[in-house]
């Protein structure tokens, strides 16, 4: 495996990354007109419940927000094998050409009371799902999304108040960290990689998708959260919490601060496996995440986690990948970096979770990437990264994101 100057050894991509960093100021002309300059930010769900306020003096009421993410880049290092060629001879197709994806979501928030808020996102990409940048790919990006250009409904859930100290939230699509109390991490859920926004602990907080519900508990600075995600719900032959059901269950309990936030989660996934078989998606997981600002302008965050299969391989050999293991990953933030309202962001950590086997070479990604805001409502980020993974060749990547708020 190659060390972190990979990158810089690989001609091709590095002409390729010094033409992409010549389309940030074409792009920035690229202003969208709207009434409204804004977007969804991430900022943790400790106060997310209350996000969705200032839309009116009457209720109902509804407020609209979208963004538009447009991809330019591409990746060496990836390869399909397949058929082809002169007598069915076994040939590779190198999937290293620069691509061009886009990712749109157009997001409703109403509340009927001024306290609930029904969420309604829908979401159209052209991310090829098996594409080194898709959502199953070597390369998968934090942004990317799959729906062959089709309109998709992406999320639906209702979030309402108990009292003055317990949220409820449940829908029919909505993701893990929907229903979480406390993101740990302050290290940007918009970054590069998606492997490298799970704050460390990347089997615990899986991100999955599906129908589910969560109640999160608030006093003072302490939050604690109890969920459930379930991928088979819609499905009338399975349901959900079955043995047959794909579910995920979730708690977590969090200390949130002005400088710092640490979390600690665990996480119970089920494949819906009936026969004991081994199942690399069966399993029980132990996250520890948390993060510190130093000032406004700095941010350290950092987390670990453990992962224990419900069936490991027998034997224990390196070609037996279901068995204990572990992540990690680590996200430095520079807000106001050289020029006002810029960022810069480094996160370095394990590319697929490690197992401690004989010859088995320690999976790592690694991205830098420089936000420059344009204006409220476009931001360009250029980036590079590098995943290296056992027993599979080094990708090397190189994009410019450019990112349309509205």
């Amino acid at each position: 495996m190659n060390s972190f100057t990979s990158f810089a050894s690989t001609p091709r991509h590095m002409r390729l990354f010094t033409q992409l960093l010549s389309i940030p100021a074409a792009l920035g002309f690229m202003t969208p007109m709207v009434v409204q300059a804004g977007g969804e930010k991430h900022k943790g769900h400790h106060d997310h419940h209350g996000s969705h306020m200032n839309m009116g003096d009457s209720y109902p009421s509804t407020m609209f927000m979208g963004k538009t993410t447009f991809v330019l880049g591409g990746v060496d290092g990836v390869s399909d094998s397949g058929m082809g060629g002169m007598g069915g001879m076994s040939t590779a197709d190198e999937k290293d050409g620069t691509v061009f994806h886009y990712d749109t979501k157009l997001m409703f928030m109403t509340s009927f009371t001024g306290q609930d808020m029904l969420k309604t996102a829908v979401r159209i990409g052209n991310f090829g799902m098996m594409e080194p940048f898709g959502m199953m790919g070597e390369a998968r990006l934090d942004t990317a999304f799959s729906s062959s250009d089709s309109l998709e409904l992406h999320k639906a859930y209702y979030q309402f108040p108990v009292g003055d100290d317990i949220q409820v939230t449940f829908g029919l699509k909505l993701r893990q960290d929907d229903l979480l109390g406390a993101w740990p991490s302050a290290y940007p859920g918009d970054g590069v990689l998606f492997v490298l926004n799970q704050a460390g602990a990347n089997d615990t907080y899986s991100k999955k998708m599906g129908a589910g519900a969560g109640i999160t508990w608030f006093h003072d600075k302490l939050v604690a959260s109890a969920l459930f995600v379930s991928e088979d719900a819609s499905n009338s032959s399975i349901g959900f919490l079955t043995d047959e059901g794909k579910d995920h269950i979730t708690t977590q309990l969090a200390w949130v601060d002005e400088k710092f936030t640490l979390a600690a989660a665990f996480t119970q996934s089920d494949n819906g496996r009936t026969d004991n078989s081994p199942d690399i998606n069966d399993y029980s997981s132990f996250g520890v995440s948390g993060s510190y600002k130093f000032g406004d302008d700095y941010s350290l965050s950092g987390g670990i986690g453990w992962k224990n299969p419900e069936n490991d391989d027998s034997p224990d050999t390196s070609m037996n990948k279901v068995e204990e293991g572990n992540t990690w990953s680590v996200g430095f933030l520079w807000n106001d970096a050289f020029i006002d309202g810029n960022k810069l962001g480094f996160g370095i950590g394990t590319a697929e979770t490690h197992r401690d086997d004989s010859g088995y070479d320690d999976p790592l990604a690694w991205e830098a990437f420089y936000d420059l805001k344009v204006n409220d409502s476009v931001t360009v980020t250029p980036a590079i990264f590098v995943i290296e993974k056992d027993d599979k060749e080094d990708i090397n990547g190189a994009l410019v994101k450019t990112s349309f708020k509205f």
